[in-house]
């Protein structure tokens, strides 16, 4: 414990007087802080266009409630209150939509929210691409991405670890004050890790500072979750540690300061460059995604060939998947204005728009959970889907909100058709009791990201492990 305290004490007096170092963890600071005002930014843009939404929606539901008790005395009041519980009018004025919020601690992993759409439009017409689904094609946002907290701690800190311990022992030797510390003996092992484990400690500290800067902005955004930032330190955390046995390593095959310099960056390079192209590239070859062009191509063509069909076909597939409707069979089922007629249209539609929509993103499902399989190769992507996996914002979040919209899009449709086959208008209490989308969290997260960030625990475990069969070169 005394050889522990002379050695942080002598390397924090160290740290004071070497201003380079001190400008350029300060310099790590600013930057990790313009990457939590960053990412805050973002969130809290796509939270005001979320309020902005659910401002319309409460407006326009207001506004058709008050049909119900409309002045008839007027012609208008005598149009409003003839058009009040109509379901085509309810669904056409206010469309509902299917929101997936920002999660907590969204705002330091932005992940994957900035390209995908985070609210749907729910009507029986089930439009795949519509403005919130529409592709996203501006090169410019898309080569740029995010900078958010991950991103730096992911990406940049790795850099603040190798400048800060490359010359832990190389400098010992260059400065020939070796041979003083090998007067130390068995202890010689044990002075440098305390060595290095002082530089871990000043780098864990500054993302824990960080960390807790951008808890607190984000706490403004969402509600705090106690869980939910603890996963977050702790996957922060081993990240870390795993670059610092990487170093400690490295270090202990008593090369120069220069080549233990090269060898960490190109560790860096291998881990957060080479590595995941090659990975991204394979994978991209093995799942190839189609364009998202051809649920357009799919909605068009199914909407002109469902039209087309024979009536009375049309209508008995409707009967066919709607049993309980078979009592209301009539012979006027297959006129021109037929509301069984239009019914059968939007229930095919949505039927086969949604196996379009299934058939898609099964292409980036299987690629998503190959790259999950394959992360545990690379500590960088496994950190990275993890912090994605604690903020909710990465592809396997967004993959599941579209199954549940997938799902409330059948029960949306099924509420109205039910009125509708009825020839029945909704009542003031119907109105207000509505279908809601209400996004659920996908069950034993939390436990899954344990495992995970204990799996990244034993990989820089391993290392430091393997680190301590090395003897330094004297």
């Amino acid at each position: 414990m005394n050889l522990l305290k002379i050695v942080f004490t002598f390397e924090l007096r160290m740290l004071r007087r070497q201003r380079l170092v001190l400008c350029l963890i300060a310099f790590f600071f600013l930057t990790g802080l313009y990457s939590i005002y960053d990412g805050y930014h973002l969130t809290k843009k796509q939270l005001t266009a979320i309020d902005s939404l659910e401002r319309n929606y409460d407006q326009k539901f207001n506004e058709l409630a008050k049909n119900f008790t409309a002045d008839t005395t007027t012609s208008a009041g005598k149009t409003s209150y003839a058009q009040a519980g109509i379901p085509s009018v309810i669904e056409y004025r206010n469309p509902l939509n299917a929101i997936h919020k920002p999660a907590t601690l969204s705002s330091l992993s932005v992940g994957q929210r900035d390209i995908l759409p985070y609210y749907e439009v729910i009507t029986r017409k089930r439009n795949a691409v519509n403005a919130p689904n529409a592709e996203i094609t501006n090169p410019e946002m898309l080569a740029a991405g995010n900078f958010d907290l991950a991103y730096v701690i992911i990406y940049l800190f790795p850099l603040l670890a190798i400048a800060l311990s490359y010359n832990t022992w190389s400098k010992e030797k260059e400065q020939q004050t070796d041979r003083l510390l090998a007067v130390q003996g068995k202890h010689l092992e044990r002075i440098i890790v305390y060595k290095l484990g002082f530089r871990f400690t000043v780098v864990a500290l500054l993302a824990w500072l960080l960390s807790a800067i951008g808890i607190i902005s984000d706490s403004q955004l969402s509600s705090f979750n106690l869980t939910t930032s603890l996963l977050w330190f702790f996957a922060v955390t081993v990240y870390l540690a795993f670059w610092f046995s990487t170093c400690l390593l490295l270090i202990k095959l008593g090369k120069s300061s220069a080549v233990n310099a090269l060898y960490l960056l190109a560790a860096w390079c291998f881990f957060l460059l080479v590595l995941p192209a090659i990975t991204n590239a394979f994978i991209r070859q093995i799942y190839p995604i189609p364009l998202k062009m051809d649920e357009a191509v799919a909605l068009r063509e199914n909407s002109e060939a469902i039209w087309a069909m024979p009536k009375q076909a049309l209508i008995d597939t409707f009967y066919a998947n709607h049993p309980n409707y078979n009592s209301l069979k009539s012979a006027t089922d297959t006129s021109d204005n037929s509301t069984v007629r239009f019914s059968a249209y939007y229930d095919l539609l949505g039927r086969k728009m949604t196996s379009v929509i299934a058939r898609y993103n099964q292409y980036p499902r299987k690629q998503n959970l190959i790259s999950a399989k394959l992360s545990w190769i690379n500590p960088a992507t496994k950190t990275q889907y993890l912090l994605n996996s604690i903020t909710e914002s990465g592809l396997t979040d967004y993959l599941s909100y579209q199954n549940q919209v997938n799902h409330f899009q059948k029960t949306w449709v099924d509420f109205m058709t039910d009125y509708i086959i009825h020839n029945r208008t909704l009542s003031l209490a119907d109105l207000h009791h509505l279908p809601e989308f209400k996004m659920q969290p996908a069950p034993g997260k939390n436990t899954n990201i344990l495992t995970d960030i204990f799996g990244l625990l034993i990989i820089s475990l391993s290392i430091l492990f393997l680190s301590t069969k090395i003897k330094l070169p004297l």
